[in-house]
């Protein structure tokens, strides 16, 4: 019996992009140092994101521009060690591209390296009926097993974000169900039918291009309550989610591939004074780290402290805004070695444009 394929409604991509919709931001990083009192501010990364007229992420690529000094100058004149040019100030480190469904629903992520030939991994995102994440998927193409390449008579099978197929025995219960991610077929289940007529499973196979996988549950309150991270079939760790009165979060337990807790987060609101507290200890509740977030009458973070594990406070951000409430910069500062007056040492600048 030949196989019934089923192809998820995720199937359709948003491909029409008009340049005159598209909006830009690009966030440039800097290093502070100061020699002699003097401030110097290198620019060492940069990031350009886009976004579609939905506001959805289109891509974004990171570069680098603080690259070693043997690449950035080469002699004019070998000769003369005196006259330098500078030949390159800048390298692409990664570019992200992201697909949607008419939805609205981002069905895809891909994480390039340098050059649009060196694909790093592939992620996909399957969605329940109500529109709710259900898992996320990511793969490295270059390990794909050739076997698990889906042979269908489906026309452009790799341009479909995931789908399903079954195959039925004569007594039309379901033998096998394969699922397949950009016409890969990552995960395949054969089937058995017992003495009493139920459905066992014989066999699990995973293709060994899978990196990872994430499955997502929620309670009754329609929020995450846990997160399975797997990898071909076996948990690697997984996160519990409790909730408080207003259904904000109040902890998350993170758990080892053995179920046992490793490391939790509280999280306490002060929303007399916009304030809000991570505590993050390991499973006897030994402090590992606190985080401090002050924020405005927008309830955006405008502080962020960080304290070790001895309370002792080792790195604060000051974050600004534009009028429109869009993030305009970032400071970041050393706390642990202040400048000669006391005052905090700025260590980082990070600085955003909207386009």
């Amino acid at each position: 019996m030949k196989p019934v394929i089923k192809i998820s409604s995720l199937i359709f991509i948003l491909s029409t992009l008009f340049a005159e919709n598209i909006k830009t931001v690009t966030i440039r990083s800097y290093t502070i140092s100061k020699n002699f009192g003097t401030e110097t501010r290198e620019l060492t990364r940069s990031t350009f994101i886009r976004y579609n007229k939905n506001n959805q992420l289109i891509d974004s690529t990171l570069y680098i521009h603080n690259i070693p000094l043997a690449e950035k100058y080469s002699y004019i004149d070998f000769n003369d060690r005196f006259l330098l040019k500078k030949i390159k100030g800048i390298e692409r480190i990664m570019h992200f591209k992201f697909d949607y469904n008419i939805k609205g629903e981002l069905v895809s992520k891909t994480l390039f390296g340098t050059s649009n030939d060196s694909i790093r991994w592939k992620e996909f995102y399957k969605y329940y009926s109500n529109g709710k994440l259900w898992k996320s998927i990511r793969f490295d193409p270059s390990k794909i097993n050739e076997k698990n390449m889906l042979d269908s008579n489906i026309n452009n099978i790799k341009s479909i974000p995931w789908g399903e197929t079954f195959s039925y025995n004569s007594e039309g219960s379901i033998k096998e169900h394969k699922e397949f991610y950009g016409g890969v077929v990552l995960e395949s289940t054969i089937y058995n039918v017992d003495t009493v007529g139920a459905l066992t499973i014989k066999s699990e196979s995973y293709d060994p291009s899978i990196m990872k996988k994430i499955n997502y549950s929620y309670g009754d309150n329609g929020k995450i309550n846990q997160k399975v991270n797997s990898r071909r079939g076996y948990a690697i760790s997984s996160e519990t989610y409790e909730y408080d009165v207003m259904e904000r979060v109040s902890k998350i337990n993170y758990f080892n591939q053995d179920g046992i807790l490793e490391k939790l987060t509280t999280y306490i609101y002060n929303d007399k004074e916009k304030r809000e507290t991570e505590i993050i200890t390991d499973a006897s509740n030994k402090l590992i780290q606190r985080i401090e977030i002050k924020k405005n009458s927008d309830n955006k973070n405008i502080i962020e402290a960080m304290f070790n594990s001895k309370s002792s406070l080792i790195q604060k951000k000051n974050i600004g805004y534009y009028l429109d409430g869009k993030i305009a910069r970032v400071h970041d500062y050393d706390m642990l070695k202040p400048e000669i007056n006391e005052e905090p040492k700025l260590i980082n600048i990070i600085t955003y444009e909207y386009k």
